[in-house]
């Protein structure tokens, strides 16, 4: 019989963690094969980066791209190695699981060494391990979460070069991380006995040269001007707080969606993660002020309870100054689980500590509930096919995409979809030459290019399986598309006609477009 206070193998720790991480892949397999995700969401984005770089385009420069270029290269590779498509990915997703078990059974050996915390983690298991990760933000879970580990094993500086890889994976949260570890660094060197230069140069150097090779090495494929664009987040800051722009939005949503009953509010704070995330987010805070008075206290920087300080420092900064999209808060609450996690081994009352690591443990598993219900309904609801590239996707999508490509054996079909590497899957097919279509997301060139891909296309398949903003706003597609004749309205998609077959009638766009909206202004 396991006891929960008795310390296992390091081994076993482990072993047992990687277990339950691949179980909960192995029971969210449509999830982990899902056809939309692949190829109608974030990850078909990103595989069109690397036809975008086959044309020459240099990301950042002469098209836009926000996030930072080892993703970007790690993709190239993988893909000249072993072929485009999803089964590469597949690979890295993989590689990220048997890496976050790793962290995860050496944080809990460091911390506690206790069943008590491995059952911890494996229960909270679901809000760890994003099943189906875009790689950018895989690698900046992992970069943040192994420096961070670096840190509690008193190496910090080996944790301030992890961290430095993490800022050109996506430059955001990895640079707050790399600037407080160099603080900690300089602070831990202050307060040792031999304050010599050569000590703090031992320190940071780790680090500094990291930053710098990564610098030469990703300027020599991709360009200097490409690594300036994208070290750090001055794209992304435009996207997000552009023209004044700043709310809460979707941290509001997140925390309190508008317009529901009080029934619906209990349920939601049930079975969501937003009652573990603000109770974290709480009680990482406290923790973290309690270790600050401990170090003040013992007159010397201790790397655990530094690492809840900066865990607690990122999940402030996060959730004040980077909460942007839906569900973004699962890219970082590994990040704020280790915090918790750390923090709650080191309160001293060791009958405390192993409640509130329970409470906390409880509170997770219940916020798991809507995610085990999205999961039973991806079995119940979606299967794969020949037509949907062996992946899991809803019956609807097949027969409206073996239409569609009936329809490329003899037109120039040009697919208008936000997902813009659908054309890798379909090669009949052809994608907007562009990372994203968002108009904020967007340099000119790139709106040109969109421009003359609808212009060289016969027909345009507008997918409006998501609000297509982009295309239902922008005065000169709308343009070109009202040239042309819209033939069919399925369930995710509009077809456009540039000349459509005598025996069909146009029919009316009904979604609320550039010209309407500009009409009722005026009224």
């Amino acid at each position: 019989m396991i006891e929960l206070g008795h310390a296992p193998r390091r081994s076993t720790g482990f072993l047992v963690i990687l277990a339950s991480f691949i179980a909960l892949d192995l029971l969210s397999w449509p999830i982990f094969f899902s056809y939309y995700l692949f190829v109608f969401a974030d990850r078909s984005n990103f595989l069109n980066l690397d036809y975008l770089l086959d044309q020459h385009l240099r990301l950042g420069v002469d098209t836009y791209y926000q996030y930072g270029l080892i993703p970007v290269f790690l993709q190239h590779v993988l893909f000249s190695l072993f072929g485009g498509g999803y089964w590469p990915l597949i690979g890295c997703t993989i590689a990220v699981l048997i890496l976050m078990a790793m962290f995860w059974a050496r944080i809990v050996w460091w911390v506690s060494n206790r069943w008590l915390s491995i059952v911890a983690v494996i229960a909270i298991s679901p809000l760890l391990l994003i099943v189906n990760p875009n790689l950018p933000y895989s690698l900046v879970q992992l970069s943040m979460l192994f420096a961070l580990l670096f840190l509690v094993e008193g190496r910090s500086d080996i944790a301030l070069a992890v961290a430095a890889i993490g800022t050109f994976c996506v430059p955001s949260l990895p640079l707050l991380l790399t600037g407080l570890l160099a603080i900690y660094a300089v602070a831990e060197w202050w307060v040792n006995s031999e304050r010599s230069i050569s000590l703090l140069a031992r320190k940071l150097a780790p680090g500094v040269l990291t930053y710098v090779l990564l610098v030469v090495g990703l300027s020599l494929f991709f360009g200097v001007r490409s690594v300036l664009a994208t070290a750090l987040p001055l794209l992304g800051t435009k996207v997000y707080y552009g023209e004044g722009k700043f709310d809460y939005d979707d941290l509001i949503t997140f925390l309190h969606p508008r317009g529901h009953s009080s029934l619906y509010y209990v349920g939601y704070y049930v079975v969501t993660p937003a009652t573990w995330w603000m109770l974290s987010t709480v009680g990482l805070v406290i923790l973290a002020v309690f270790a600050l008075m401990a170090m003040i206290r013992r007159g010397r920087v201790d790397p655990k309870y530094a690492a809840v300080i900066i865990c607690a420092i990122v999940q402030i900064f996060f959730a004040v100054f980077a909460y942007r999209g839906d569900g973004q808060h699962t890219i970082y609450d590994p990040i704020t689980a280790a915090g918790m996690l750390l923090g709650l081994w080191l309160v001293p009352a060791p009958r405390w500590r192993s409640s509130l690591l329970i409470l906390f443990t409880l509170i997770g598993v219940g916020a798991q509930a809507a995610q085990a219900r999205q999961t039973l309904w991806a079995w119940q609801n979606t299967h794969p096919s020949a037509l949907t590239a062996n992946l899991y996707a809803e019956p609807e999508y097949a027969p409206q995409l073996a239409h569609i490509l009936k329809i490329a054996e003899t037109q120039k079909v040009l697919m208008m979809s936000n997902a813009t590497g659908v054309h890798h899957y379909y090669p009949s097919l052809r994608s907007a030459d562009t990372w994203f279509l968002v108009d904020t997301q967007m340099f000119p060139a790139d709106h040109a290019r969109v421009l003359a891909n609808i212009r060289d296309a016969d027909v345009v398949v507008e997918d409006t399986a998501h609000v297509p903003y982009f295309t239902d706003r922008d005065p000169e597609i709308q343009s070109q598309l009202r040239s042309m004749c819209l033939t069919e309205v399925t369930r995710d998609f509009q077809i456009w006609w540039r000349h459509p077959p005598s025996s069909v009638e146009c029919k009316i766009n009904q979604r609320k477009t550039a010209s309407i909206l500009s009409a009722t202004a005026k009224k």
